[in-house]
């Protein structure tokens, strides 16, 4: 069952992390965009937060606990190990209160007379700032699990 949690682990960052950067280099893109066409790149971006980037950082948390357990139960939890459990735990509730609460809201946003709504910049503005902090952590979370294990 170890190795099936393994699996689901590398599956799971492997989804929120390239879907970050997907997402990011598609908004990046979008940016010279005419409204409607920005608005659909939107709905895209609301999609791989929605399916890829939350389910993934849901799994990553849920199989990390699950196989750092033995190491928790003996009390001897590796200071790499914490950074992980640390980071990518904080990273996970960033991605689901701030990151994807706003791809959703982006997601559902039409034009107001074939303009972006007056909010838009405020929204995309919460979903740069949460979804580069959150990466941020899911790297620094990767470090530790790899470059630090020694």
């Amino acid at each position: 069952m170890h190795g099936f949690w393994v699996l689901v682990h590398a599956l799971g960052y492997t989804l929120w992390i390239g879907g970050g950067v997907a997402t990011m280099v598609l908004g990046i893109v979008a940016k010279r965009f005419p409204p409607p066409s920005r608005l659909a790149a939107y709905r895209l971006t609301s999609a791989v937060w929605r399916i890829l980037v939350a389910p993934g950082a849901v799994a990553v948390t849920i199989s990390g606990l699950l196989v750092s357990m033995p190491y928790m139960k003996s009390g001897a939890v590796p200071g790499w190990m914490m950074l992980m459990m640390t980071t990518g735990t904080l990273g996970a509730l960033i991605v689901l209160g701030i990151a994807l609460p706003a791809a959703a809201h982006l997601g559902r946003m039409e034009l107001a007379q074939g303009e972006l709504p007056p909010f838009f910049a405020g929204v995309r503005a919460r979903l740069v700032w949460g979804s580069s902090i959150a990466g941020a952590l899911a790297l620094l979370a990767l470090i530790g699990g790899t470059l630090l294990r020694g």
